[in-house]
């Protein structure tokens, strides 16, 4: 384990879990332990909104993580499914603006129970691919070290299950929220600089890890307006095409309350302004629309496809590349003894 705690003991009241974060299966147990040696750069490719944004850019991966090594621990940025607001709010912001600003729990690190539940839910088939990479095995090894045991981290309890420890890291002061804008702008925090709202995903994690253990820089990718609205078209489709169709969380969205409005593209326009503009707390189209129809707006981010070299982005010794882009795709495996239990939240 790592060293003792540097920050003090938060414990989070599980009664802030909603009944919608219950069904993502947050605690339970893995099958047994994963492949992915230490400091590999893990790669899921999944649906929902942040695969509609990727996919419409013409990338395929949708979340990566670092692992600690075969069985062990993982660190990653994420978030829970947000909360629906409670009538009258839910017509006009269907969705509680706090769980889309501060996603939860952010950069984290979870055991492999944790990480299994988070990948396989309630032991449906699971992301679309799961693979690992490499590169240089010295160097990846170092930055999974330094990230163990560098970054000092809030030992803070899942809201699930008290009795299971999910340290949240501490980086730049404080913990790490999930930001959907860093998808819009990743601003300072591929080299430790400052970030709106001290936001991270998952992908921008990965870049942050390999330039804190002198690794090198990796510069983030200008999309062009015509991907940007591209994105912001998918996203909020996406998400509106769910809700209208009872898929998920999305379609839960004021089935039991009537409203005069559509809730559905309320709520689209709510998490397209959100990644558009950061602001999360207006169902109102105009913000996320003038973004996309201004032609002068580009997206600046770091995609998990570009940490891995793909998709036309920098690989193997090519300027910019990162130490896991020198290697083929490894499929992860769960062949491990023993069964763990964890929670990803």
């Amino acid at each position: 384990m790592k060293p003792a705690f540097v920050l003090p003991l938060v414990i989070v009241s599980s009664c802030l879990a909603s009944a919608a974060a219950a069904a993502e299966q947050a605690c339970g147990y893995s099958s047994a332990g994963w492949n992915a040696p230490n400091g590999a750069a893990v790669f899921s490719a999944g649906s929902g909104p942040i695969g509609d944004v990727l996919n419409a850019v013409g990338e395929f991966r949708t979340h990566s993580m670092l692992s600690h090594g075969p069985g062990r621990w993982v660190t990653h940025a994420t978030m829970k499914q947000p909360r629906e607001n409670s009538w009258p709010e839910v017509c006009s912001t269907p969705i509680v603006s706090n769980d889309l600003l501060d996603g939860y729990p952010g950069l984290a690190q979870v055991n492999q129970g944790g990480i299994y539940r988070f990948l396989y839910g309630s032991g449906g088939s699971g992301p679309a691919a799961l693979t690992y990479q490499v590169g240089d095995p010295k160097r990846a090894a170092s930055i999974g070290e330094a990230i163990w045991w560098e970054v000092p981290y809030y030992a803070e309890r899942s809201i699930i299950d008290e009795g299971v420890e999910i340290p949240r890291l501490s980086v730049r002061g404080d913990r790490v929220h999930y930001s959907f804008f860093q998808y819009r702008n990743t601003e300072g925090t591929p080299t430790g600089g400052p970030a709106w709202n001290n936001g991270m995903v998952c992908s921008s994690f990965l870049a942050y890890a390999h330039y804190l253990d002198g690794q090198g820089a990796i510069p983030p990718y200008t999309y062009s307006h015509a991907k940007l609205a591209s994105a912001a078209n998918a996203l909020h489709d996406g998400v509106m095409d769910s809700c209208e169709n009872s898929l998920g969380f999305w379609g839960s969205i004021g089935t039991s309350i009537v409203c005069l409005t559509d809730v559905c593209d309320k709520a689209a326009n709510q998490v397209a302004n959100c990644m558009a503009s950061h602001a999360c707390d207006t169902g109102s189209s105009s913000l996320w629309r003038g973004v996309r129809d201004d032609p002068k707006t580009v997206a600046v981010s770091i995609s998990p496809d570009r940490i891995g070299g793909w998709s036309g982005h920098p690989w193997g010794t090519q300027a910019g590349a990162t130490v896991w882009s020198a290697d083929t795709n490894h499929n992860v495996q769960w062949n491990s003894g023993g069964n763990v239990y964890g929670c990803w939240y």
